[in-house]
C-alpha cells in the first residue's frame, strides 16, 4: 500500500491536469499512488488521462457533476496511502515536495497534523512567495487566515489547498462539507483546527506553483451571488472565527465582490451592518471598507493617466 495518495479533482481542464499529475509522477518521493475524480462525463480529459502511461494513476468518473467538495470525498475514499496530498487540477508540485513534507510529518508528536508548505503565488510575469507569513505563537487560525492585510495590499496568509497533506484517517473523519461550491477549503480548514485544535506545520520553502490567471475563471460562481453565498456562510458558522475574523471577512471578501457587481451602494453598508451585528468595528475595519467600497473604486474610474494612473494599476494588482 502506498504512504501517499495525490487526490486531484477536475472537469474541463485536460491539459492542465496533464501538468498537475506529471507533477506529481516527478517527486522524488516515490511511495505513492495518484487518484483523479473526474466530476462529471468529460471525453477530452478521459482521452488526455489515457495516454498517462503511469501504473499509479487511478481514474474515476462520477457519472453527473457533484461539486467539488463532494469530489473530494470520493477521491479520499477511495484512496489507498496514509496520508492524503491535495492538488488542484491547475496547480503543480516542485519535485521534493512530498519528501520533504514527510520528512517534517515524521518529526512531530501528534499524528493528525496538517502539513503545509509555501507556494509560489504565479500571475503571468509576475510571481511571489506566500503565505508571506506564518502564524503567531496562540494566533487563532481565523484572524490568522484572514486578518493579516496590509493597508493598500492584499491578504498574506492564504493556505492553498494544493500544499496540504493531512492523514486519510482524519480526512474520512471529518470530510469537507457537502454540497458546497465555495469556501470549502477554508471550511474545511477552520473547522479542522477548530473542532479538534488540530496542528499546523510549515515546510518553510515554496515547493508548489498556485496559477493565478485572470483569463481562466476559478470559479463558475459569479460576483452577484458569491458575496451573498459568502456572507450567508460567515454568519450561519460565526462560530468557528473570532469576531474580528468576521468583520474582516465582510469587509474585504463579501464587499469586494459586492463592488464588482456592481450592486447598490445600500448593500455595502449593509455588509457593514453585518460587520457591526457579528464582528466588530475597529478603525481598520473601517478603512478596509472605506478603501474597498470608494477608494480603489474611484483612482479605478478617474485616474486615466499619470502618477494616479500608476497608482490606481498598483492597487489594483495588489488588491487582486
Amino acid at each position: 500500500m502506498p504512504t501517499v495518495t495525490a487526490v486531484i479533482c477536475t472537469l474541463d481542464r485536460p491539459i492542465l491536469v496533464l501538468r498537475a499529475i506529471q507533477s506529481v509522477c516527478a517527486q522524488s518521493y516515490r511511495d505513492i499512488d495518484i487518484v483523479v475524480v473526474m466530476d462529471g462525463p468529460d471525453r477530452a480529459t478521459r482521452e488526455s488521462l489515457a495516454t498517462v502511461k503511469d501504473p499509479r494513476l487511478r481514474v474515476i468518473e462520477n457519472p453527473v457533476n457533484v461539486g467539488i467538495s463532494n469530489a473530494r470525498n470520493i477521491g479520499i475514499r477511495e484512496a489507498r496511502g496514509e496520508w492524503i496530498a491535495l492538488l488542484d487540477d491547475d496547480d503543480e508540485w516542485l519535485p521534493e515536495k512530498l519528501e520533504k513534507q514527510m520528512a517534517l510529518a515524521s518529526t512531530l508528536h501528534r499524528e493528525d497534523a496538517i502539513v503545509l508548505t509555501l507556494y509560489y503565488d504565479r500571475h503571468g510575469a509576475r510571481e511571489m512567495i506566500q503565505p508571506r507569513r506564518l502564524p503567531r505563537p496562540g494566533q487563532p487560525i481565523s484572524e490568522y487566515m484572514f486578518c493579516e492585510h496590509p493597508l493598500l495590499g492584499s491578504r498574506e496568509t492564504f493556505l492553498q489547498t494544493s500544499t496540504w497533506l493531512v492523514r486519510r484517517e482524519f480526512m474520512i473523519d471529518h470530510p469537507f462539507t457537502p454540497d458546497m461550491r465555495l469556501n470549502e477549503d477554508p471550511d474545511w480548514l477552520l473547522r479542522a483546527v477548530h473542532d479538534t485544535n488540530q496542528q499546523l506545520a510549515f515546510v518553510r520553502e515554496p515547493l508548489a506553483i498556485f496559477h493565478t490567471d485572470d483569463r481562466r475563471a476559478r470559479l463558475s460562481i459569479d460576483h452577484a451571488s458569491g458575496w451573498r453565498i459568502t456572507r450567508q456562510w460567515i454568519i450561519a458558522n460565526k462560530h468557528i472565527f473570532t469576531p474580528r475574523a468576521v468583520s474582516f471577512i465582510l469587509v474585504t471578501i463579501c464587499l469586494r465582490s459586492c463592488v464588482e457587481s456592481d450592486s447598490r451602494i445600500g448593500d455595502y453598508f449593509s455588509i457593514l451592518g453585518d460587520s457591526c451585528r457579528f464582528g466588530v468595528i475597529t478603525p481598520a475595519i473601517l478603512w478596509f471598507f472605506f478603501r474597498t467600497a470608494f477608494l480603489f473604486p474611484a483612482l479605478k474610474r478617474y485616474a486615466p493617466r499619470s502618477p494616479i494612473r500608476i497608482l490606481a494599476k498598483w492597487a489594483r494588482s495588489s488588491w487582486a
